[in-house]
């Protein structure tokens, strides 16, 4: 019957402005950062580069090797990255 409050009862006090971790937590933000871009980058890069490996191979012409060699390591190395990033993240939510 009654509306309840969206404030919870115990509100926890709001951050000081020297309480953000400092340079540290900026590295480890930054490191994790460049581990999610260098993820996409090499999925992305994998997955044009089957797609041109899967082009030239319907229209019939041998794919350029570098292609196939880059799909073959980049895509699996992507994706792998990506479940690093995440696993990282996981564990850093946990600890916070």
């Amino acid at each position: 019957m009654y509306a309840r409050s969206i404030m919870p009862r115990n509100p926890s006090p709001p951050p000081s402005a020297n309480d953000d971790g400092g340079p540290l937590r900026d590295r480890k933000r930054d490191a994790r950062l460049i581990l999610l871009i260098a993820a996409v980058a090499l999925a992305g890069f994998g997955l044009l580069s089957l797609v041109a490996v899967l082009l030239s191979a319907w229209a019939g012409a041998d794919p350029w090797p570098g292609f196939m060699t880059a799909a073959y390591f980049f895509l699996p190395l992507g994706f792998l990255l990506m479940i690093v990033s995440l696993i990282v993240s996981v564990i850093s939510r946990g600890r916070g």
